[in-house]
C-alpha cells in the first residue's frame, strides 16, 4: 500500500456526507466530508483530492493514452472476477433517522455505527430551515447514483470502455388520492462517452434495467411489513427548566404550517403544476465515486461510494444503503405532519430501517441483488394514549409518500446519448 493510501486509511475515522443551508446572499453548495481535525489540518480538501487520486486503482500517467475512466473500469472488472470467485455473502443495511428536537430535522445515520449521516429538511414554507434535501430530491438523486453506478458496473462485466459518465435523472410526481401524492413517471437520460457500439451501448441498458437492485426496488411492488412501535408515554406537562424540545416545534412550527397548506384553496387559484425533480451523477473518473447534485442548482449534494469489495473507499455510504434510508427520512417527517395535523404531542421520535441485500456477485450467484426483509420500527415518546399513537401509525402509513412508493408498481424509462454531459450541458 502506498504512503497516500496508507494515511487516507489511518486519517479517516468517521466519514460524514451532509449539507449546510447558506444566506441568499451566498447561494454556495456544500458537501463535506467531516475528517479527524488532525486529518483535516494535515492534509486540507486539496491535499485529499491528491490522496486519492494517487491511491485510485484507476489511476494512469497523463501520458498513457487510456482515460482514467476507462483504466478504472478495468480495474472493476479484476475486481468483479475476483469477489465472484468468493464465496457470496449478502449484505445487511441499516439506517437510523432521529427528528431533531426543537428544529425538527431528520438526521439520517447510515450503518450499523452511524458513520455515515446525511440531514434531511423541509423548505421554510412547511417549518423547515432548507438544512439538507427532502426526502424526495434525495430518492431522485440515489435513483441516478445507482443507475450510474450499475451502468459502470455492467460496463466492467461486458468490458465495454467509458470514458465519461453521467446521468440526469428525473421525476413528475403524482397525485394517488387525496392524501397521498409521491414521485412517479421516472426517467433518466445517460450521457455516456464511450468507442463502443450502438448495439453494445443497448445490450448495457439492458443489463442495467436487468440487474439493478435499486430499480426492482422501485419498479415492482416490494413485501414491506407494517411499523412496529416502541411506545413510552411522557408526562403531559414539561419541565420548564428544560429547553424547548420536538413537542414545542410539533405544535408551534409544524402544525401552523400543515394546517395552512391543508386549508382549501381559492377556485380562482391556478393549479398547483407538479414540480418536476432532477438530479445529476457524475462519475468521478479515477474513483468510481458518484457526485450527485440535486435540484436544477444543485444545491444540495450527496456522495456514494462503492462497497469495499468493489474498489470502495469507504469515504461515503454506498447507494443501496442511503435509498432505503431515505424512505426512512420520508417515514420519519410523515410522523411529524401527521402528530401535527392530529394534534398529537411528540417529545422524542427515532425511526430505524433495516433490510437486506442478496449477493451481487459471489460463487453460485445467478440472479441479480434484490431488496428483502424490509422493516421499520418506530420509538415514540409521547403524553398521548396507545391509542392515538397506534391510530398516529396508520395514518402516516396510509399517507407516507416513499413507504407507499415502494408498495407500489411504477414505471421508469431511460435512454442514452452519446458523448459526455459537458458537451450537452453546453
Amino acid at each position: 500500500m502506498g504512503m497516500a493510501k496508507r494515511y487516507l486509511a489511518g486519517a479517516i475515522r468517521r466519514e460524514t456526507v451532509g449539507t449546510r443551508s447558506c444566506s441568499p446572499s451566498e447561494p454556495i453548495p456544500f458537501m463535506s466530508l467531516a475528517l479527524p481535525r488532525t486529518a483535516l489540518t494535515f492534509i486540507g480538501a486539496a491535499a485529499l483530492s491528491s490522496l486519492l487520486l494517487l491511491s485510485a486503482p484507476g489511476a494512469v500517467a497523463a501520458e498513457d493514452a487510456v482515460s482514467p475512466l476507462r483504466a478504472y473500469v478495468a480495474a472493476k472488472r479484476a475486481a468483479i472476477q475476483a469477489q465472484s470467485a468468493q464465496p457470496a455473502v449478502p449484505t445487511t443495511i441499516h439506517a437510523k433517522v432521529t427528528a431533531e428536537s426543537r428544529s425538527g430535522v431528520r438526521r439520517l445515520r447510515i450503518g450499523p455505527t452511524g458513520e455515515f449521516q446525511y440531514i434531511s429538511d423541509s423548505g421554510r414554507d412547511y417549518a423547515g430551515y432548507n438544512l439538507g434535501a427532502g426526502s424526495w430530491d434525495s430518492l431522485v438523486g440515489t435513483l441516478a447514483s445507482s443507475v450510474a453506478d450499475e451502468y459502470v458496473v455492467q460496463a466492467a462485466v461486458q468490458d465495454i470502455p467509458l470514458d465519461a459518465l453521467d446521468v440526469v435523472f428525473t421525476s413528475i410526481p403524482e397525485r394517488k388520492s387525496a392524501s397521498l401524492a409521491y414521485p412517479n413517471n421516472l426517467s433518466y437520460v445517460v450521457y455516456i462517452d464511450s468507442p463502443a457500439t450502438d448495439a453494445q451501448l443497448q445490450a448495457l441498458k439492458r443489463a442495467v434495467h436487468e440487474n439493478s437492485s435499486a430499480i426492482d426496488l422501485v419498479t415492482r411492488p416490494q413485501q414491506v411489513s407494517h411499523a412496529d412501535v416502541d411506545y413510552v408515554q411522557s408526562s403531559s406537562t414539561r419541565n420548564p427548566k428544560l429547553p424547548p424540545g420536538l413537542r414545542d416545534f410539533i405544535t408551534e412550527e409544524k402544525r401552523p404550517a400543515v394546517l395552512a397548506r391543508q386549508a382549501p384553496r381559492d377556485p380562482k387559484d391556478a393549479p398547483r403544476e407538479p414540480e418536476t425533480l432532477l438530479a445529476r451523477a457524475h462519475v468521478e473518473p479515477h474513483t468510481g465515486l458518484r457526485h450527485v447534485f440535486l435540484g436544477k442548482d444543485g444545491y444540495h449534494q450527496q456522495l456514494h461510494d462503492s462497497a469495499p469489495g468493489l474498489l470502495g473507499y469507504g469515504l461515503a455510504p454506498t447507494v443501496e444503503e442511503h435509498l432505503l434510508g431515505v424512505t426512512g427520512t420520508c417515514l420519519t417527517h410523515i410522523f411529524e405532519v401527521q402528530a401535527a395535523s392530529r394534534n398529537v404531542l411528540l417529545d422524542s421520535l427515532e425511526l430505524t430501517v433495516d433490510g437486506q441485500l442478496s449477493p451481487r456477485f459471489g460463487k453460485g450467484v445467478t440472479t441479480p441483488a434484490r431488496y428483502s426483509g424490509i422493516r421499520y420500527r418506530v420509538r415514540i415518546e409521547s403524553p398521548a394514549s396507545a391509542q392515538e399513537i397506534d391510530a398516529l401509525r396508520q395514518s402516516v402509513e396510509a399517507t407516507c409518500p416513499l413507504y407507499n412508493l415502494v408498495k407500489d408498481e411504477q414505471k421508469l424509462e431511460g435512454r442514452i446519448v452519446r458523448g459526455p454531459y459537458a458537451d450537452a450541458a453546453q
